[in-house]
């Protein structure tokens, strides 16, 4: 292999890690609610959250805990038997765009992997997703069923300046970031004199 098609290869394989971190992809490999947490035996204590920083599932006791108190946790739900996230919290992390949400119990969530077919089998293949062709509820509007499609349809493309991409751009977290209070307040307040 020459030298140039090396640097090509090498190039692709940074392209590719920067369009999926680690924590992302560790994420998508995880099982949640299959066992309880070793450090805090407290029944019912699922590992069902997971921590950005670490890469690591926890419980909820680990989460308020001096280790994580300060990372990035992602508390997961079960949707349909499966693993599913409040969309409000990946949206902080990753381009949540054209991802198919749900509700549950109340919560506009999204799903890690892809959920379970419900109904007909029997549909249009341009109202399913583009990765796994399941049934989309609404396919104006979503082109993924699931976060792991998503990450999947990313990878697969070959330009990457273009929608759909998985990292929120600069100029997106930029413009999140200015959506707080940028003007003060007065200045040190000054009391009236007693007189």
């Amino acid at each position: 292999m020459s030298s140039s098609s090396s640097n090509q290869v090498a190039k692709a394989k940074k392209v590719k890690k920067a369009l999926q971190p680690e924590w992302l992809k560790s994420l998508l490999k995880r099982t949640f609610f299959e066992s309880s947490c070793a450090t805090h035996p407290v029944l019912k204590n699922e590992l069902n959250q997971y921590c950005v920083t670490c890469t690591e599932l926890i419980c909820q006791n680990c989460a308020s805990g001096p280790k994580h108190v300060l990372h990035k946790v992602i508390t997961i739900y079960k949707h349909s038997y499966k693993a599913v996230v409040r969309i409000d919290a990946m949206r902080e992390h990753i381009d949540c765009s054209q991802i198919q949400p749900y509700k549950s119990n109340k919560l506009s969530v999204i799903a890690l992997e892809p959920l379970p077919h419900h109904g007909s089998v029997k549909w249009r293949r341009a109202s399913s997703c583009k990765t796994c062709r399941r049934k989309l509820a609404n396919p104006n509007l979503y082109r993924y069923c699931s976060i792991s499609c998503k990450v999947q349809a990313v990878l697969k493309k070959s330009d990457h300046s273009v929608p759909p991409f998985i990292l929120l751009k600069e100029d997106q977290k930029e413009e999140a970031g200015t959506s707080k209070r940028v003007n003060k307040r007065k200045g040190t307040p000054a009391r009236a004199p007693f007189f």
